[in-house]
């Protein structure tokens, strides 16, 4: 194409015309609409570049929703594109809905609604019966009813943008056939079963949590697991599961650990698995299709657009029924292609986040930045997560790279989630990525004092800890894995991480920090401590105090499934696609590490018991008194408690003041009645003798 025209803006267009035509040049343009009217352009400006003149023209009269033709002086005709008119802030003020979109069931009619105000006609193309012509309002939202019992019937739209006609599933739908091939219309109210949420305990504060990290297939692809239903929801609630040992396996064993939230890898339906042959392919799911339908690939019937539905909510019930809440992995940032995606089809250049100058934000290093900030994405997100809790009982939402969407849209989510469940988890990812948004919009943890009840991964924690997690700095150090230049900071992560780096304040609140050392991504902790050549005894030591600062830290605690049992991928620091034998848990790990297991169980169990771990303010935290002994620091805390660590090369003797040990990570040696040598690589955690805590000793 020669000459090509664009609307990027209500009085405003772009014409481009390359030099390979008339050297670009054209005397003037004029615009028609599909009755023939003639709109009379001016050329405001021209630019040349190395392959084309643009023309900023000014137009009067066009009307979004109609579709156009430009002619030049030469009578070359090409559609009108509507582009950067989306993005203006009056298409939004104009254009905006606030009532329900997708499809409404009952047994005598169907009600579909989708929101595309560029779009000059849109059809509901339903399989079997035909097309639907669909009315549009002011708003820009097409409906149509539908006579008749639709449940099960698939559907598409067909809309026709700028003359161009394409097919798309509904973005607002529930339920779908399977690898995304139609949208389908459900009952919903036939997928209502009990969620077991009166078997939770509520959460007095957010510190009381400890987070979960799994992947639905990694639970159970391996033969140890003793699950029969691998790689399936209902696989991760089997119950009376071994391990070849005879050990206990799956949700038997998560009930007996002490967890209370179980972080799932995406749910929703990713892009990067074919659903009829799951288990030839492996990816963990960061790569949305559609954001409010179950993934089919963990389903038993694929092609049922029920199962997946009714299984995802049975595995629910099922965490529920152990007191286990779920936290959803959600990737509102991004989608797994742009331009293939529903979204752009229905409103194109709008639901993705574009330049001044016309370049694609890429700050998820996926090409496709969601624009939250747009107000139908900004709904649409709000939405998805109403529905994810009132229809799943769904429990929190963790967010992938929370840092490319908005501190406005952010905030909305919690005030909505906390008004549906007051014991909601929200977190995430709050890296500052280079996505096109203000530094002081984006959801960053540099921004997490404009974000209330918003945790976020503590990454300066998990790096001070066990040393830095990127491929090239493998063989870095930490604190805890032998590298000590930085021990002074170690009070103040076991304190909640108030200060940062720069010793500036950090966070506001000991609940936004979720302290880890080791998640889905990157190397797990014993296969860093390998590179490291850390010599194995000395490995399983510093795995235990690692684990113990973790727990004990004020926060919350973020463990990786299988972290517990020094879970390995064989040294594979970025697993995403790669094979089960790389990323499915070896559960007879559980056996062999046992003394570990056990030791993470004790931890667990005692910072349930003691409340200074679990504070959630720092205003308690001015009446901890810290001591430093060289390589050792002394926390006492206001109730009597004492947390020692050493990290030096010698004993250090603990003296006991009616006094008693409840916890130690190694061999704790008694010298005398009233004191105790604190052994190299040891944590220690004292408790008054009157304190009625009977202890945990590993």
């Amino acid at each position: 194409m020669t000459f090509r025209m664009y609307w990027d803006d209500i009085k405003k267009l772009t014409a481009e015309v390359d030099l390979i035509y008339y050297d670009g040049i054209s005397e003037g343009f004029k615009i028609i609409d599909e009755e023939n009217n003639y709109y009379e352009v001016k050329i405001e400006k021209t630019t040349r570049n190395t392959t084309c003149i643009k023309y900023d023209l000014s137009v009067e009269g066009l009307v979004v929703g109609r579709n156009y033709t430009a002619v030049d002086d030469r009578f070359l005709k090409t559609n009108v594109v509507y582009r950067y008119i989306v993005r203006s802030t009056s298409f939004d003020e104009k254009y905006y809905y606030d009532g329900d979109l997708g499809n409404f069931y009952t047994p005598k009619k169907t009600i579909f609604k989708v929101w595309s105000p560029v779009a000059t006609r849109m059809l509901t193309d339903i399989k079997g019966l035909g097309t639907f012509e669909m009315t549009r309002n002011e708003q820009g939202v097409f409906q149509v009813e539908v006579d008749g019992d639709l449940e099960g019937a698939r559907y598409k739209y067909l809309v026709n943008i700028g003359g161009q006609w394409e097919s798309a599933n509904d973005p607002y739908a529930l339920a779908s056939t399977a690898n995304n091939g139609s949208s389908v219309v459900v009952d919903m109210n036939k997928t209502d079963i009990p969620l077991n949420l009166d078997r939770l305990l509520p959460l007095r504060q957010k510190n009381d949590a400890v987070i979960y990290e799994l992947h639905i297939r990694d639970w159970s692809s391996k033969k140890s697991s003793g699950i029969k239903r691998k790689g399936k929801y209902l696989g991760l609630i089997e119950e009376n599961t071994v391990n070849t040992f005879g050990d206990s396996t799956g949700l038997d064993y998560l009930k007996d650990l002490g967890i209370t939230h179980v972080q799932l890898l995406p749910i929703f339906d990713f892009g990067s698995v074919d659903e009829h042959r799951q288990m030839m392919h492996y990816n963990w799911g960061y790569d949305p299709v559609q954001y409010n339908v179950p993934e089919g690939g963990y389903a038993t019937d694929v092609e049922d657009p029920y199962c997946r539905i009714m299984e995802l909510k049975e595995m629910i019930a099922g965490l529920h029924g152990a007191s286990i809440r779920v936290v959803m992995d959600v990737v509102y940032n991004h989608m797994f292609e742009r331009f293939s995606s529903d979204f752009e089809k229905l409103v194109p250049y709008y639901y993705f986040r574009i330049g001044k100058n016309g370049e694609i934000s890429n700050g998820s290093f996926c090409g496709n930045d969601i624009d939250s900030t747009r107000l139908m994405m900004r709904k649409y997100i709000l939405e998805s997560i109403k529905s994810w809790m009132t229809h799943y009982g769904i429990d929190g939402f963790r967010f992938d790279l929370m840092g490319i969407l908005d501190i406005e849209t952010m905030n909305q989510i919690v005030e909505l989630a906390e008004s549906i469940d007051p014991n909601v988890m929200i977190y995430g990812e709050g890296w500052d990525m280079p996505t096109l948004l203000d530094d002081d919009q984006k959801a960053t943890m540099m921004n997490q004092q404009e974000m209330h009840n918003i945790g976020h991964f503590n990454d300066y924690f998990r790096d001070t800890i066990k040393g830095g997690t990127t491929m090239e700095k493998i063989l870095e150090k930490g604190i805890l894995t032998g590298d000590l230049k930085n021990f002074a900071r170690l009070s103040n992560f076991l304190l909640g991480s108030e200060k940062g780096p720069d010793g500036k304040d950090f966070f506001d609140a000991p609940s936004k920090s979720i302290n880890y050392v080791e998640c889905h991504d990157n190397h797990t902790l014993y296969d860093k401590m390998v590179a490291i050549e850390i010599p194995e005894e000395e490995r399983l030591r510093r795995h235990k105090l690692i684990m113990a600062v973790l727990i004990f830290s004020h926060g919350i605690p973020f463990i990786h499934a299988g972290q517990e049992f020094c879970r390995t991928k064989n040294g594979d620091h970025n697993s995403y696609k790669s094979s089960d034998f790389v990323n499915g848990i070896d559960w007879d790990r559980r056996t062999e590490y046992h003394e570990l297991v056990d030791f993470v169980k004790g931890a667990l169990e005692l910072r349930r018991s003691i409340a200074v771990f679990r504070t959630s303010a720092f205003t308690h935290q001015t009446k901890v008194k810290i001591k430093r002994i060289k390589k050792v620091v002394e926390l006492h805390y206001e109730d009597g408690t004492k947390l020692v660590v050493n990290l030096g090369s010698s004993n250090h003797t603990l003296r006991l003041h009616d006094e008693r040990v409840v916890f130690y990570v190694g061999g704790l040696t008694l010298k005398a009645r009233d004191e105790y040598e604190v052994e190299p690589l040891e944590l220690v955690i004292t408790r008054p003798g009157n304190k009625k805590y009977d202890g945990v000793s590993h």
